[in-house]
Parts: structure tokens; sequence; C-alpha cells
């Protein structure tokens, strides 16, 4: 197989599109669209983990592939925040009455439940944000202030 060499920094190509799906979180989160807003998240993750090993299982009678899953503890820790969404929804789910009518037992069980999925969706995105820096794939901080130069801070 010939190895193909890009002229441009891939680098550069992650740090664009993972702006380009910020941009779009930024919309999605005030927006109250939760789905949307994890799915989204679930793209930028994407993103960030395809250096990332996979480990590939095979059967041993017959040697075909039977299942495949990332080998990192960042994975693990997807998967935890992960349940942290699904455990929200399904307590908003369980919070209604009958299907029917579509009524909640009380305005405080969804407000509570619907405000346990905002936090954890909310935690998925700052540890992504975190993963992206330890990445160093977001920008630098500096504790300089440039408009202070003229004052010599």
């Amino acid at each position: 197989m010939k190895k193909v060499m890009t002229q441009q920094d891939t680098g550069w190509g992650i740090i664009f599109r993972l702006n380009g799906l910020f941009a779009e979180v930024e919309e999605l989160a005030p927006a109250g669209k939760y789905d949307e807003w994890n799915i989204k998240l679930d793209r930028i993750w994407s993103n960030l983990v395809y250096r990332n090993n996979l480990d590939w299982f095979k059967d041993d009678k017959t040697d075909k592939i039977v299942d495949v899953k990332l080998c990192d503890d960042d994975f693990e820790k997807k998967n935890f925040l992960d349940l942290k969404i699904l455990r929200a929804k399904t307590k908003i789910n369980s919070s209604k009455r009958d299907s029917i009518n579509d009524e909640y037992l009380t305005k405080k069980e969804y407000i509570i439940a619907k405000r346990e999925l905002y936090q954890a969706i909310l935690l998925k995105e700052i540890w992504l944000r975190k993963y992206m820096h330890e990445l160093g794939l977001y920008l630098k901080e500096i504790s300089s202030n440039p408009s202070g130069s003229m004052w010599g801070k």
C-alpha cells in the first residue's frame, strides 16, 4: 500500500472541524435540543479519538470478527457519562403518569429530571473540552493581558 502524504497538517483540519461542531453545540444547548446536543458531542468525540487503538476480537474457531472496542480509559469515561445521560432520560420518561395524556406526575419531578439531563450533557461537554485541551487541540491560554503591555504589565 502506498503511503499518502498530506500537504497540510492534519491537526489544523481537526481543529477546524471541531470548531464548526462546537459552533453548532452553542446553538443546540441553549435551545434545549438535548438529544441533538448529545449527538453533536458524540460527533466531536469521534473526531478526538481517531488515533486511539481498537481491540478486535475474533472467534477462535471461525477466525471471524465478533466484536470491536476502543481500548482506552477515556472511552470508559465517555461510557460513564453516556450512562448518566441515559439515566436522566429514563427518569424523565418514568415521571410520566400515562402516555395517552402525556401528563406528568408532578411538574417538580419533571423539572428535576430535566435539570439532571441538562447537567449530565453539560458534564460530557466540559469533559470533551478538557480532553481536547489534553490533546493539544484547544487554543492555548495565556496569563498575560496584551492590552496591559502598554503599561508594562
